[in-house]
């Protein structure tokens, strides 16, 4: 919702426990109330939410385009294969066409059923168990182009594990945005745990320099449509 700039000095080096800067968590701390203004102008439902329910995560702004914005708004981020209805055009792996490949229930979010699933027709299409046996090359070739097709399908409905952590009916305890780029991106750190607003802006005012700003109210409201859509599925 917010981008902040930080300037700092290039000898600055200081983390906290969790591998940030702690400028970031101060600065996060610090402009908390700006933050979620700009939240709440682009989706006005967030007012109704109390302030010290809301969570607050960071990451570079390299990391956000690579593996946010161009997955949400640009879409570059969803693969695509050759559908076997024989049309030969490329078709995006969806959630759900990912479930029809592993032959699990529309909707199942099922980490453990997932993985199951996977394993079962994985270990079947292995190209190492091919290898020696009486099978055409091209049965042979067709067999490994499933089994590319079963490991992109896990991969499409796996992304969203970041961190394999999962509550006890087996869904990933991670928010859909956190998801987002799956264990490729490492660098978000959320939730920040918040400082006071006068420890933080001591350190904002005397230790570096910064400032925030929203983003267009129609990119946030487009993360928010996508996440209610996800929350549905």
């Amino acid at each position: 919702v917010a981008q902040i700039c930080i300037v700092r000095p290039v000898s600055s080096e200081e983390l906290d426990n969790d591998g940030m800067h702690s400028s970031v968590g101060a600065a996060v701390s610090y402009y908390r109330r700006e933050i979620n203004y700009a939240a709440t102008l682009a989706a006005p439902t967030l007012k109704s939410l109390p302030r010290n329910v809301i969570e607050y995560g960071a990451e570079p702004v390299d990391s956000f385009v690579k593996y946010v914005y161009e997955d949400v708004i640009e879409g570059k981020a969803v693969e695509t294969f050759v559908d076997g209805d024989g049309t030969g055009e490329k078709v995006g792996m969806t959630k759900s066409k990912a479930r029809e490949i592993l032959g699990i229930e529309a909707g199942c979010q099922d980490a453990s059923l997932i993985k199951q699933a996977y394993k079962k027709q994985s270990m079947a299409l292995h190209p190492d168990r091919f290898v020696g046996s009486d099978k055409t090359k091209e049965e042979i070739d067709e067999t490994s182009n499933q089994f590319g097709l079963v490991k992109m399908a896990y991969e499409a409905l796996n992304s969203g594990v970041r961190n394999g952590e999962v509550n006890e009916k087996g869904v990933s305890k991670s928010s859909w945005y956190e998801s987002l780029g799956g264990k490729s991106r490492t660098e978000f750190e959320g939730p920040i745990e918040l400082l006071s607003v006068e420890k933080a802006g001591a350190l904002c005012n005397k230790a570096f320099k910064s400032a925030v700003v929203g983003l267009d109210p129609e990119l946030t409201m487009s993360f928010v449509a996508r996440n209610q859509a996800a929350a549905r599925k």
